[in-house]
């Protein structure tokens, strides 16, 4: 199921930065029941880096996020990875729970 971001269950974000250096790592867990995680957007902040966003909890392959882009999806609720071609590349990620 989908849900637009002005829906009535989206009462606020979290907001968060991080650091991307070149291997995978961790930029947010799997959300965990209660709760499920309606909306997550990840900006790339860097001016030049390309950040591969990896939606799993293993493995290498992902899919690339240019500079400056940003990426959304609705619904997942999985880990989130993170590596980039640039080291201390700067990442904003916000997220909403339901």
């Amino acid at each position: 199921m989908s849900y637009p971001i002005n829906n009535f269950f989206t009462r606020s974000f979290t907001h968060s930065d991080v650091t991307v250096d070149t291997s995978a790592a961790q930029a947010l867990a799997a959300l965990d029941q209660p709760g499920r995680r309606i909306h997550l957007l990840i900006q790339n902040q860097h001016a030049s880096a390309v950040v591969e966003v990896i939606l799993n909890s293993s493995g290498s392959e992902g899919f690339n996020l240019a500079a400056g882009a940003t990426f959304s999806i609705e619904g997942y609720n999985g880990e989130v990875r993170l590596k980039s071609d640039t080291a201390s590349t700067p990442v904003h990620i916000a997220y909403a729970v339901a």
